[in-house]
């Protein structure tokens, strides 16, 4: 277990000292990434649990256990495909490294059961998103890279702030210590951790990061970054100091979830339009909040990683990220995957969207609820109808190799998924999905881009303080009319 966090980082620490050597370089990252891969099957399916040192409750613990198992193998596979689309780009020694060690950091935050190493985890990974967001070293990069890092420092130190009072309070960092924190406690390391979530108001700063990153690192950035706070909702949820926050996500995923999609369905920017639905997409999983969100966390990680290659991969060749100017500029290979992409994120039948999108839906404890998530599908629907009935040119190109090889990795995940996971009742998504492209059709003479207000440095921050205050209140209210 220990050596799918070990091995990518030595693979990275490698990768430093082949400057120049680019065959060689390639070479490394491949086999690294393939190396730890094949040592899942031994690792995923059965439970463990290894302490590193002699400190008993505050030493640090590493565990493999069901809820753990989506995320480490969607880190496998979009890391994987990632990889073998930037073959054909120029980066340097650095970026390699910098993807390996992310590879191991992510494996370790999944693993991690005591809160320091989760935060120096974290916040490892936090540092390598900023450096590979303004890679490229274009302006827009390097603002939307000091955005996120601003923003996001602010949010490990509440988190450091609250697992310093679990320390007081239960003289341990293990998680089973969460089950008897104060509700204090337990908001300051649910809002500390939601800057990274995702979620619409809390992670403001992500829509610029995500659609002027390089290719490959906006796939890392939707497909696996913002499924840590998943993760960990899901994880600190089952404790009843946390137990206010399944009540709190069900709000605030419904209302990620809704308006995430209004901001896609508005704009013209192909990435934009992304990572609007990486917004829109976690609100989903919040709401279930459970092993459904875990496996909706896996999903998303592989077509939403698919769409940013395909997506970034058009733009970068038509120089343009407007959608409505690829129209029959498409060859009919990139128009395939984008189409395999952009019907698995609209929960089609048979596709690994359905297979988790609909579970969520279908189990709505509240009738609003399912009426709201039905909405929100919708919309996404809406969203991609603008890809689905592109006009694609007569040519069928020749992709090179390992392009083709990450898209097929993702397409083929995508297919197997929802073969495996497949239900009668999931047909149920093709009336979402048919009423989306009517809409489609009917508005999108009237469509036009909101303001990217809420996006700014001042209004991001002041949002997600807002809401950090908000959850402090509810969930200080809620303790005093439900002690425990």
């Amino acid at each position: 277990m220990l050596a799918i966090t070990l091995i990518p980082v030595l693979g990275g620490l490698i990768c430093l000292a082949l400057k120049g050597r680019r065959k060689a370089l390639l070479s490394v990252v491949i086999l690294t990434v393939i190396v730890t891969g094949a040592l899942l099957p031994f690792i995923l399916f059965q439970e463990s649990q290894i302490n590193i040192g002699e400190w008993g409750d505050i030493g640090i613990r590493l565990e493999m256990d069901p809820l753990a198992v989506p995320f480490i193998l969607s880190v496998f596979i979009v890391i994987l495909a990632t990889t073998l689309n930037s073959v054909k780009r120029n980066y340097g020694h650095l970026f390699y490294s910098l993807i390996l060690i992310l590879y191991g950091t992510l494996n370790a935050i999944f693993l991690s059961r005591d809160l320091f190493n989760i935060f120096v985890t974290v916040e490892l990974a936090s540092i390598i998103s900023y450096i590979m967001i303004s890679y490229e070293k274009r302006a827009r990069q390097a603002w939307a890279s000091l955005k996120y890092l601003m923003i996001s420092s602010l949010g490990l130190s509440i988190y450091l702030l609250g697992i310093a009072l679990v320390y007081m309070e239960t003289g341990s960092f293990a998680l089973e210590g969460l089950a008897h924190v104060s509700t204090v406690s337990s908001v300051l390391i649910f809002g500390g951790l939601a800057v990274k979530s995702g979620l619409f108001m809390f992670s403001m700063w992500l829509p610029d990061a995500h659609s002027s990153a390089p290719v490959e690192v906006s796939a890392i950035l939707s497909g696996l970054i913002v499924k840590m706070n998943v993760y960990f909702a899901v994880r600190f949820a089952v404790f009843d100091s946390f137990s206010w926050i399944t009540e709190a996500y069900v709000v605030i995923g419904v209302g990620s979830a809704i308006l995430g999609v209004i901001f896609a369905i508005s704009t013209n920017d192909a990435k934009k339009l992304l990572a609007y639905h990486t917004v829109s997409q976690v609100g989903f999983m919040i709401v279930a909040c459970d092993m459904t969100s875990a496996w909706y966390a896996f999903s998303h990680a592989v077509f939403k990683s698919l769409l940013f290659l395909v997506v970034g991969n058009i733009s970068a060749r038509l120089k343009t990220k407007n959608y409505k100017k690829w129209s029959r500029k498409l060859d009919r290979t990139e128009y395939l995957f984008l189409l395999i992409g952009s019907l698995a994120i609209s929960g089609f039948p048979l596709t690994s969207g359905a297979v988790t999108k609909e579970i969520i839906i279908h189990g709505a404890g509240f009738p609003w609820l399912k009426v709201l998530l039905l909405f929100a599908a919708t919309g996404t629907a809406i969203s991609f109808s603008k890809f689905v009935f592109l006009k694609p040119s007569k040519h069928f190109s020749r992709l090179p190799l390992s392009t083709l090889l990450a898209y097929v990795v993702l397409s083929v995940t995508i297919i197997i998924h929802g073969l495996i996971g497949f239900e009668m009742y999931m047909l149920e998504s093709l009336l979402s999905i048919g009423a989306g492209i009517v809409l489609y059709f009917l508005l999108k003479k009237h469509i036009r881009p909101l303001s990217p207000y809420l996006e700014r440095f001042d209004n991001a921050l002041s949002a997600y303080l807002l809401l950090f205050v908000i959850s402090m209140v509810f969930a200080l209210f809620r303790s005093s009319v439900l002690p425990y």
